[in-house]
């Protein structure tokens, strides 16, 4: 470790040469330098900067493997040759990055792809490899703080997610400024690309070294590269990716939500626009269509709110909204105990059972209540899915897959902490179920590709 902590220059450059620190992020650290001076102590330097600090404390190479993150510089090389490659080869290097990062992150996302237009399936990886990036920075953020977020009961202390951190978040610093860090790096990227500044070089900021670098970051993303140039080819409309890069920023600090609106609207926020920017990429601009995918992406919300519970859980935070954890009486021992009872049903006494059975009837209360309110959401696309253009019917495969969901959800009597909903069931029962869940999914998209109807 330093003896001292680094004087501004050299912090400043760490946060640019990996965390693609924004414009506006380095305006706010340039105020800050004051307090970041070589004079500050190590006590002043946390608080400032949260768990950053911690990193810029360390040397260069244990700071960069602390952040090393497996969506962003990891998968890139480039060398000195690569202003010699065409645009199409660059293109196609771009668009299989794209397709990789999606089979890898988003599986239901990558199969959907593949039966996509010939037209607009580069548009469409782009977009899914776009959301899967940004949707990626509050997990990864995990790695950051090195330790799972407070439970939002443990407000007073003594829960089993309130740890002495030694980065100092009771003196006031941000666990969230990482992940704030990368999302403005995209908020201003993308808004360069429909502002066309992205090679201004007579741009006043540009004359800053450092400035300048965060700006030509952008050139060396290929997820960036690839959705520029799905922007310029099918005019994609900004304010759809603005709402998601926003709902996704808000969400940071979320560990809970209040009211089962409030998952509806994220749904809403994030899949409905990314139907809306899919439906753009074979032409379909129309409010009817737009509606039909509003109800999937609402409905696709719900879901996915409860397929990540148990993961959510294991972050300390609590996917069921919080006037339905209330009615039921779910807190986050429920989803311990209800978690803990789907994996191990032996050797527990006979009050663990009854606990366990309780917590587990809880949660099947709340689930069924979010499973009613996205099976509305798709009853109603279903009915108003021949109003699509028949172009636009293969953007919205997606609703299969949240079909084909709650169809499993049925079938494990809503236990949405079944081994075969989240994975980990070794037994003949689970393997056979599972592999029926996919064959079922396959057969399911392969009659809406073929029917133009889910």
């Amino acid at each position: 470790q330093l003896t001292q902590p680094p004087t501004t220059s050299q912090f400043l450059h760490f946060l640019s040469s990996y965390l693609h620190a924004p414009t506006n992020a380095m305006t706010m650290m340039r105020g800050l330098s004051s307090i970041l001076s070589p004079a500050a102590d190590r006590a002043r330097l946390v608080v400032v900067c949260g768990s950053t600090a911690k990193c810029a404390l360390q040397s260069s190479s244990t700071a960069t493997n602390f952040f090393h993150l497996p969506t962003s510089a990891s998968t890139i090389r480039y060398n000195s040759n690569d202003a010699n490659i065409s645009n199409t080869a660059q293109r196609q290097s771009d668009h299989k990055h794209c397709v990789e990062l999606v089979q890898n992150r988003d599986m239901e996302g990558y199969l959907c792809g593949l039966l996509m237009p010939s037209s607009s399936r580069e548009a469409y990886f782009a977009l899914r490899a776009f959301n899967v990036e940004i949707a990626s920075i509050k997990d990864a953020s995990k790695l950051i703080g090195g330790r799972s977020r407070p439970s939002p009961s443990s407000s007073g202390g003594g829960g089993p997610f309130d740890m002495d951190n030694e980065l100092g978040e009771s003196q006031g610093g941000d666990t969230t400024l990482p992940s704030r860090l990368r999302m403005q790096w995209w908020r201003d990227a993308i808004a360069d690309v429909y502002d066309n500044k992205s090679n201004d070089a007579a741009s006043p900021s540009s004359q800053d070294p450092i400035i300048r670098s965060l700006t030509s970051s952008r050139k060396f993303n290929p997820t960036l590269r690839s959705l520029t140039h799905a922007i310029e080819t099918h005019g994609l409309t900004y304010r759809f990716l603005r709402r998601i890069m926003e709902a996704r920023e808000e969400d940071l600090s979320i560990t809970q939500y209040e009211k089962r609106r409030d998952v509806a609207q994220y749904g809403e926020d994030t899949v409905s626009n990314i139907l809306y920017l899919s439906l753009e990429t074979v032409g379909v601009r129309d409010d009817e269509s737009d509606k039909v995918a509003s109800d999937i992406g609402v409905g696709l919300g719900v879901l996915t709110a409860l397929r990540s519970t148990a993961f959510r859980a294991s972050q300390g935070e609590c996917s069921i909204p919080l006037d339905l954890a209330t009615k039921h009486d779910i807190s986050m021992d429920t989803l311990y105990q209800a978690w803990d009872a789907s994996i191990n049903d032996g050797d527990k006494d006979s009050e663990q059972l009854e606990q366990a059975a309780a917590a587990k009837e809880s949660l099947r209360g709340a689930t069924m209540e979010m499973v009613e309110m996205a099976s509305f959401h798709f009853h109603r696309a279903r009915e108003n899915q021949g109003k699509v253009p028949k172009e636009g019917r293969m953007c919205l495969l997606p609703a299969v897959c949240g079909l084909k969901y709650l169809d499993s959800l049925n079938e494990c009597n809503y236990d949405v902490l079944h081994p075969v909903l989240v994975g980990g069931g070794d037994d003949a029962a689970a393997v056979a179920l599972e592999r029926r869940r996919k064959l079922s999914l396959m057969m399911m998209m392969g009659r809406t590709w073929l029917t133009g109807t889910f």
